[in-house]
């Protein structure tokens, strides 16, 4: 069986994201991941809904959202998640590229969210 070394990093600490506003994580260099697959695990909290997308960068300065990506996800809410709790775990393909951040948006524009997020990859 080869390496499939799994890394993790806490990207977001209970970071509130005011209602209509964006956070963005700090920049993820991911010049050493051993395969390519990302997951994030979100707990959120707060009645607001939150979009969580990646944005991609080969220079480290422009971080663009990739014109093939797509969202990781569009509406998580308090209700999210298997157990209807706030929390889940999304699978993500980002395009090749050296350093991601990731980028919540607050959707609802009334509420904010409180959001704590690890990243996976492989």
């Amino acid at each position: 069986m080869g390496d499939n070394i799994i890394n993790t990093k806490l990207i977001f600490d209970a970071v509130t994201v005011a209602a209509s506003a964006d956070s963005t994580s700090d920049a993820l260099d991911l010049k050493n991941r051993p395969e390519g697959y990302f997951s994030l695990q979100v707990t959120l909290t707060g009645t607001g809904t939150a979009k969580i997308e990646y944005l991609l960068s080969n220079n480290g300065s422009d971080y663009l959202v990739p014109s093939e990506a797509e969202d990781i996800v569009t509406a998580h809410t308090v209700a999210s998640g298997p157990g209807a709790d706030g929390k889940d775990i999304y699978v993500f393909e980002p395009e090749m590229t050296k350093f991601m951040k990731i980028k919540v948006t607050e959707t609802g524009g009334a509420n904010a969210v409180v959001v704590t997020i690890t990243l996976a990859v492989q």
